[in-house]
């Protein structure tokens, strides 16, 4: 009984990956995106990244940690549009990955994108394409999201995936974000910021997909509700 739903989940993966792909052909008319995207697949054709991921958080937290995913670029796109975010914007995206929604957004929506991921591998393979494609608007740090003091002044958009963050966690990013004007928009994904502060609010909510199944994305932003 476990080997047949372990292979019905296996099998619904991965038609889920291939229906997002073709989705995604599209993309590949912008010619140095089709070539960022052939050499980035090929950097990680033998890395995979659950496994390196699943081997970082192991050696920092000395048990085994299944804590990584990453948002289908389709679904990024269902999310810009909903949200309305403008093109030439300051995109801070907290917990990256490998990166390929900050390079996405940069060859699509000109944004500047200042992406922060722990895992070193990620952060080294960015860097490596940021300088062989020559992009001055993307800034990859290795960083801990929780412990590293990120500049906000200039932030416009943050992207927050972190779907498994315990309730400390996501409490500890909250009193960074309270520095925020009313006009940096927060974007989460399955909860809303004012589940844990009601100094934030949510503007707008919009149901997306991942590998693992359905939820909605959330536009919070600090600040009042005005009257009406």
């Amino acid at each position: 009984m476990l080997i047949g739903k372990n292979i019905f989940l296996t099998i619904r993966v991965k038609f889920f990956f291939f229906i997002q792909w073709l989705k995604s052909i599209r993309y590949y008319l912008n010619l140095r995106f089709l070539l960022f995207d052939l050499l980035f697949s090929l950097a990680y054709f033998f890395l995979n990244p659950y496994r390196i991921s699943r081997k970082f958080l192991e050696k920092k937290f000395n048990k085994k940690i299944y804590d990584y995913g990453e948002t289908p670029i389709i679904e990024m796109e269902k999310m810009i549009k909903f949200f309305e975010i403008t093109s030439n914007t300051t995109f801070l995206e907290l917990g990256a990955g490998r990166g390929k929604v900050s390079f996405w957004l940069y060859f699509f929506f000109k944004c500047k994108v200042i992406a922060i991921e722990q895992v070193p591998i990620f952060a080294k393979i960015a860097c490596f394409f940021i300088k062989l494609f020559r992009i001055k608007k993307i800034e990859f740090l290795c960083k801990d999201i929780f412990t590293f003091a990120f500049d906000l002044k200039n932030i416009d958009i943050i992207y927050l995936y972190g779907t498994t963050l315990p309730t400390d966690k996501i409490k500890t990013l909250i009193k960074k974000f309270r520095k925020l004007s009313s006009s940096v928009k927060i974007i989460t994904i399955s909860y809303t910021l004012d589940q844990y502060d009601k100094d934030f609010i949510t503007e707008k909510s919009i149901d997306i997909s991942f590998p693992w199944g359905k939820t909605k994305a959330y536009l919070n932003i600090k600040g009042e509700k005005k009257c009406i």
